[in-house]
């Protein structure tokens, strides 16, 4: 696997069209030396061809009436960051459990879930967007469309980067949902065959 990534503050290409990704690729990296020129020769006949933006998903709230997010559709904290499936796996952790915990009320449940989740979510985002900044500080590349006046990287040193990296590791108490009600959500009206299921059992 080969992956490129390059800055492209006003990138427009249809996500349908792969050809015009393909073209741009390597318009873009075609200057890049070593292996590249190899590894491009083989876009045409690669079975698993991806390009898509690095982003992130931020929104105020995870969750409306009986709807709720979880994962990278809730709170993506992109790749630049590593932690997409922990944040995935501990949300849905959260969700399960204060959904039980609340009695399945969703309004209950989903803010329990928020409240207890938001802060972890929050210090993973600033570790993507704290990537993204190292990536952009590094010495500019013209020909990739960087600008000489690139920003400077964030001091890397300091109290501030160890509390972050701690909260974006530690930052999220799971508790034991054990005790909790079933973990079966009421169920409505019985139908004969849900009914006659409950009997065979």
């Amino acid at each position: 696997m080969a992956m490129f990534s390059f800055p492209a503050a006003d990138l427009d290409v249809d996500h349908r069209d792969v050809a015009a990704q393909q073209r741009l690729l390597r318009d873009r990296m075609k200057d890049m030396g070593w292996l590249t020129p190899r590894i491009l020769d083989h876009l045409d006949d690669t079975p698993d061809f991806y390009f898509d933006q690095v982003a992130q998903v931020v929104m105020d709230r995870w969750s409306h009436g009986r709807v709720g997010l979880l994962g990278d559709a809730a709170f993506s904290s992109s790749p630049l960051s590593g932690q997409g499936t922990g944040l995935a796996l501990v949300g849905a952790y959260l969700l399960a459990g204060e959904l039980a915990a609340a009695g399945w009320d969703p309004r209950a449940g989903f803010a329990g879930y928020e409240r207890r989740m938001r802060p972890f979510v929050e210090a993973n985002q600033e570790i993507g967007r704290l990537h993204a900044r190292m990536l952009d500080a590094a010495e500019p590349d013209t020909s990739l469309g960087a600008t000489p006046d690139a920003r400077p990287g964030p001091e890397l040193d300091g109290e501030w980067l160890t509390d972050l990296v701690e909260r974006a590791i530690n930052g999220v108490e799971l508790p034991d949902y054990a005790g909790v009600p079933a973990s079966e959500a009421p169920a409505g009206p019985s139908s004969p065959n849900r009914a006659g299921r409950r009997r065979s059992r």
